[in-house]
C-alpha cells in the first residue's frame, strides 16, 4: 500500500514537472521579444497605471523597458499578453499592414464599454461599410453644412459660459463639454441635455482602461452602469430618428448628419441597431476627449509664445473683415486658416 502511494506521488510529481517544462519551453515557431510578463493575470498593469496617473507614462513605464529590452518588448497589460513596439519604422509597418498582417484589437474593458459592434471591432466588409458611412458624412458636402452649425453653437456656448464670468474657468473641462456638445449636435444631430449626459460619458471613460473586473465599487462596474444609461438614451434617439425617416418627417439639414446616414443604412438592412448605437458611443469618445485636449494644449502654447498668438490673431481678424456682422464661418473660411492649422499640428 505504501509503495502504491509512493508510486502515485512520484507520478503526480513527474506530471507537474513535465507541464512546467512544457510551459517554459517556447514553441519552435514563436519569435517572442524580450520582456517581462509581471504578476499572474494582471501582469505589469499596476506600474502602467501608476505611470499614467503621474502623467509620466513614457518616462516611467516605456522608456526603462526600451532601454532594457529594445524598441520591441513583451509585457502583460490589463490581463492581456502585449507586444509593445516603438519607432517610426514599426509604426509605418503596422499602419500599412492593418487587415493584411495584423488586425486591430483593444483591451477587454475598452471593447465592453465602447461596444462589440463598433467599427474598432469590425473587419472585412462590415468595417468597409461603416467606414464608408462615416467618411461620406465628413466629405466636403457634409462639412459645408457642418461648419456654419458649429460656428453658431460655439458662439452661443462662449456667450453662455465664458462671457462676463468673474470666476476662474477650467479650460480643459470647458472645452471637453464644448466638443462633447459639438459632436452630439453637429455631427450626429442629437439634441439631449449635454450637461447631464456629459457626466455619464465621463464615468464610462474612466473605466475604458480599467481592469475588467465587474464587481461593485470598481471603476469598470461604475462604467458599465453608466454605459447602460447611455445605451437607453441612444436607443430611444435611434428609434425616433428611424420612425421620422420612414415617415418622411426629417428636415433637409438633418440629411447630412451622421445619425441620419447610419439610420438610413439601418433601414436598408446594411447594419443593425446595436451597430448604430455602439458607433455613436465610440465616435463621441474619440472626438471629444482627444480634441478637447488638443485645444487646451494649443491655448497653453499660445500663452507661452506671444509672437505666435499675434500671427494667429491677425489671420482670424483678416478673415473676420471679409464677413458681415453675425455671418457664420464657412468651410472656405476654415481652409484659409493655414497658420492656425500649423499651430494645431505643432501642438499635437
Amino acid at each position: 500500500m505504501v509503495s502504491f502511494i509512493f508510486y502515485l506521488l512520484r507520478s503526480f510529481f513527474f506530471i507537474i514537472l513535465l507541464i512546467c517544462k512544457t510551459c517554459k519551453q517556447p514553441k519552435h515557431y514563436a519569435k517572442i521579444p524580450l520582456g517581462q510578463m509581471g504578476l499572474p493575470w494582471i501582469g505589469e498593469t499596476i506600474g502602467f497605471y501608476r505611470a499614467q496617473r503621474a502623467n509620466q507614462l513614457f518616462e516611467n513605464f516605456f522608456q526603462p523597458r526600451v532601454k532594457k529590452h529594445g524598441k520591441i518588448f513583451k509585457t502583460k497589460l490589463m490581463g492581456s499578453p502585449t507586444i509593445v513596439v516603438s519607432g517610426a519604422t514599426a509604426n509605418k509597418f503596422f499602419m500599412c499592414n492593418e487587415f493584411k498582417l495584423v488586425i486591430s484589437s483593444w483591451p477587454t474593458s475598452s471593447v465592453e464599454l465602447m461596444g462589440r459592434n463598433s467599427i474598432m471591432e469590425k473587419q472585412g466588409d462590415s468595417h468597409r461599410c461603416l467606414r464608408g458611412i462615416i467618411a461620406s458624412t465628413l466629405a466636403t458636402t457634409g462639412l459645408q453644412t457642418m461648419v456654419p452649425r458649429m460656428c453658431r453653437l460655439i458662439k452661443n456656448y462662449l456667450v453662455k459660459n465664458w462671457e462676463n464670468r468673474d470666476e476662474m474657468i477650467s479650460l480643459h473641462r470647458s472645452t471637453k463639454l464644448l466638443t462633447f456638445t459639438i459632436v452630439l449636435e453637429c455631427l450626429f444631430g442629437i439634441r439631449i441635455e449635454a450637461d447631464t449626459m456629459f457626466g455619464v460619458f465621463e464615468n464610462v471613460l474612466e473605466g475604458v482602461l480599467a481592469a475588467p473586473v465587474n464587481l461593485p465599487g470598481t471603476k469598470f462596474w461604475s462604467a458599465k452602469k453608466a454605459r447602460a444609461r447611455i445605451q437607453k438614451v441612444l436607443v430611444d434617439e435611434v428609434r425616433k430618428k428611424k420612425e421620422a425617416m420612414e415617415g418622411g418627417g426629417c428636415r433637409d439639414e438633418d440629411d447630412a448628419m451622421l445619425l441620419s446616414n447610419l439610420v438610413a443604412a439601418l433601414i436598408r438592412g446594411e447594419i443593425t441597431e446595436d451597430e448604430v448605437v455602439d458607433n455613436i458611443v465610440l465616435l463621441v469618445f474619440a472626438a471629444h476627449d482627444t480634441t478637447s485636449y488638443a485645444i487646451t494644449m494649443t491655448f497653453k502654447m499660445l500663452a507661452n509664445h506671444s509672437e505666435c498668438y499675434t500671427l494667429l490673431l491677425k489671420e482670424h481678424e483678416d478673415i473676420a473683415k471679409t464677413k458681415r456682422p453675425e455671418e457664420d464661418l464657412t468651410l472656405e473660411d476654415v481652409k484659409k486658416m493655414e497658420y492656425t492649422w500649423q499651430v494645431a499640428r505643432e501642438t499635437m
